[in-house]
């Protein structure tokens, strides 16, 4: 698959990063499952990852001229139970209006969907001033040491009582778009953080700090390693989506200079 090159621009509306970052958060889905265009939008399926909502999703959804918003869940819901697996998740067209998405997200809404979301911060190029690291860390590609990256896999699949979401992250890891970071310390894997290569865009996701080795300045330092990755790819863009009620993440990312733009809105049934 080649890899999408967005176009260069003098400025960059805020309605345009949004897009950027939900194209990002595409792309991020792609990585988990097979993707099918349909009429209703592109559906991403991986009936192995049944619980993973990336993995199970409908991006891009919007209403076709003349269609309705029965017509498309039809659709949709005949295609998953042809693969084996059913949608979790339903992300509507940021670039169409209202009149084509919201009676399509109403009916998900009154059909067991949630609608959720979590904040997009943005950062243009790089951060302002130096950011100090913790010492006495080792970090190497993920890839460099599978076992240690399982294991830290794993440790978020427990802390978010989430079995399957293991599989998905070695998943992402193991994808060539991504580029993840593995930091240990005297040999014991402390933390990862996972880079989506998009073009001129950077997408800063999956950090995860053991719960043992929180609360020292690691999560800092790995952001500061995903920054330099960032900045050897030459990205004009960089995000990261962070939960509105993580306050601690809030205060990191905004260290680095990051700033809100906008909200990455979905429709989802499950919690990841």
């Amino acid at each position: 698959m080649s890899l999408p090159i967005l176009p260069s621009h003098r400025s960059v509306s805020t309605d345009d990063l949004v897009r950027y970052f939900y194209h990002a958060e595409t792309d991020w889905g792609r990585q988990v499952g097979e993707e099918t265009l349909l009429d209703a939008g592109v559906a991403i399926v991986n009936r192995k990852l049944a619980q993973v909502s990336d993995a199970n999703q409908v991006v891009d959804a919007a209403i076709p001229e003349g269609g309705t918003a029965q017509d498309v869940v039809a659709e949709v819901d005949a295609h998953f139970a042809s693969q084996g697996s059913a949608v979790l998740k339903w992300v509507m067209n940021p670039s169409l209006p209202a009149a084509r998405t919201q009676p399509l997200a109403d009916h998900v809404a009154a059909n067991g969907f949630h609608p959720r979301g979590y904040d997009i911060y943005y950062l243009a190029g790089q951060p302002a001033g130096a950011i100090t690291e913790v010492a006495g860390l080792t970090i190497i590609p993920s890839r460099a040491s599978f076992k240690h990256t399982r294991a830290l896999a794993e440790e978020a699949a427990a802390y978010f009582k989430f079995a399957q979401l293991a599989d998905s992250i070695v998943l992402h890891i193991e994808d060539p778009q991504t580029d993840s970071l593995l930091a240990l310390r005297d040999g014991v894997p402390a933390a990862y953080v996972s880079i989506l290569n998009m073009g001129e865009i950077g997408y800063i996701s999956e950090l995860f700090v053991s719960e043992k080795f929180r609360n020292h300045g690691i999560g800092r330092t790995m952001i500061s390693r995903s920054m330099e990755v960032c900045a050897r790819a030459v990205h004009r863009h960089v995000f990261i989506g962070v939960d509105a009620t993580n306050a601690p993440a809030v205060r990191l990312y905004e260290q680095f200079g990051f700033k809100r733009i906008g909200v990455f809105s979905f429709y989802s049934k499950t919690r990841l």
